[in-house]
Formats: C-alpha cells, sequence, structure tokens
C-alpha cells in the first residue's frame, strides 16, 4: 500500500513494513521498548538501497534497517510535517548521518546534547554531552538539519524519571561500557526524560507548531502511543524482543 503525501498539520500513523512512502518523504517511526514510552528513529529512502530506518539501538549501536526486510520488530511511521522544499533538504542530511554511521555513546542528558551534529552531518557532541537517547538522537539529527521541533527549556523533571534514568545505567553497567563514561550518565541523573513519543508526537503536529513546548505535547504524545498499540501490538514487541536499550 502506498502511504499518502505531506499535509503541514500531521498524519496518522501507519505499519512501516506493509505501507510504501515516497521518495521526497521523511517519516517519524516508532515501535514499543521494554521500558515504556516507545523507540524511534527516522524512515528514509536512500538514494541507492531504497526505503531504510535509521534509529539509536543502544550503546554505539547506530542502525540503517532495509524496510521492509531488515526490520526486526514491528515499526509505525508517520510522515513529518516539514513544507517540501524543506524536507528535501533534511532528507539529504539524514541520508550524510547515516552514511557517516557515527559510534554514539548512549546518554540520558538531552539539554546539554544540543548540537551534536555539525552542518556536515558528522556527530560531534558538544562540552558536556556523553552521548544521546533514540529520542534525542532523532531530536538533533532534525535540529542539523535545521528543524528546531522541541522547546527543551520547557520540559519538567520527574521522579519517576530518576527511577529510569538508574534503570538505563544498571543497563550499561551490564553492558560493561567503560567505567568513565558510566559514572558521567549516573551523574547526569536530573529527572528530565525526553520520550520517545513526545519527539513523535511533536514531530506529527506539523512544522506551525515548532518548537512545541512540554506540556503541549503531551497529548499528541499519548496519542502517538495508542496509534501505535493496534498497529503493533505489544504481544508481537515481545515475541521480536526489542534488545537491551532503555528507550
Amino acid at each position: 500500500m502506498f502511504y499518502s503525501a505531506w499535509s503541514d498539520s500531521g498524519m496518522a500513523f501507519a505499519h512501516l513494513a506493509e505501507n510504501s512512502f515516497a521518495k521526497d518523504q521523511l517519516a517519524i517511526a516508532v515501535s514499543h521498548s521494554h521500558m515504556g514510552a516507545g523507540h524511534i528513529g527516522l524512515a528514509f529512502h536512500s538514494a541507492k538501497s531504497g526505503p531504510q530506518l535509521l534509529h539509536l539501538a543502544w550503546h554505539r549501536k547506530l542502525e540503517v534497517d532495509a524496510v521492509p526486510l531488515g526490520l526486526k520488530t514491528c515499526w509505525a511511521f508517520a510522515a513529518l510535517g516539514t513544507p517540501p522544499a524543506a524536507t528535501k533538504q533534511l532528507i539529504a542530511f539524514v541520508r550524510t548521518v547515516a552514511t557517516r554511521g557515527a559510534q554514539i555513546n548512549y546518554a540520558i542528558d538531552f539539554i546539554a546534547s544540543r548540537g551534536s551534529f555539525a552542518l556536515n552531518g558528522s556527530y560531534k557532541p558538544p562540552k558536556g554531552s556523553h552521548g544521546l537517547t533514540c529520542a534525542s538522537f532523532v531530536l538533533e539529527v532534525l535540529r542539523g538539519g535545521l528543524v528546531n521541533l522541541l522547546d527543551e527549556s520547557t520540559w519538567v523533571a520527574d521522579e519517576a524519571n530518576i527511577a529510569w534514568g538508574r534503570e538505563v545505567c544498571d543497563s550499561l553497567e551490564k553492558s560493561q561500557v567503560d567505567n568513565d563514561h558510566l559514572t558521567a550518565v549516573r551523574r547526569s541523573v536530573s529527572g528530565l526524560r525526553l520520550r520517545p513519543f513526545e519527539v513523535a508526537g511533536a514531530g506529527e503536529l506539523g512544522s506551525k507548531a515548532w518548537p512545541v513546548t512540554y506540556q503541549a505535547v503531551q497529548q499528541p504524545a499519548n496519542g502517538v502511543e495508542a496509534e501505535l498499540l493496534p498497529i503493533c501490538p505489544v504481544a508481537t514487541a515481545t515475541v521480536n524482543k526489542l534488545g537491551p536499550a532503555p528507550k
């Protein structure tokens, strides 16, 4: 099935493996994760290899999966609400990031990671940044392509996010990351968290709404989660085993 054209007001999500999208579209793609709040990536057309999915799967695991045969689990997608002229430039930037295949550490401080990608698509974490999550990776790739999706200054700390941050650290320790990186991530557990569904919800709102505040994105984020469930039932994600990364 072919996916319909761009709209600046957002689009409903569809099954990534069962629907095609145009070469001039860039899409937000979401799936489940074992810690909730989803997993996120960017779907685009490679100039030579066709539709691809770019996502930060875990610590130093930047993956580019062929669509649909390379997908390891169920994903849903919706076109990013950028005007066509801006989308063309943005797709070129995403292709460059995917080609470079940077080794990106997994870390949770998304405020410190602002400006992680240079205009040439190279990953250059700013001073104080120790890495990215799947959500901040998408946010920073879009920022590098001159799309400012969220107003991070409005984000709210929460006690539950501290528990999440500690779980991330425990998973990193089990993955045997170096002690310096683990220590840096432990020190950055502040109660702030950027959820993949928040990034997806902001993307679906369209360019007229950007940058989106924390309060304004909560309902769209919940809507993305609700859209994902019938497309990718949780049981399907469990069978496919999403991997070790807390998203």
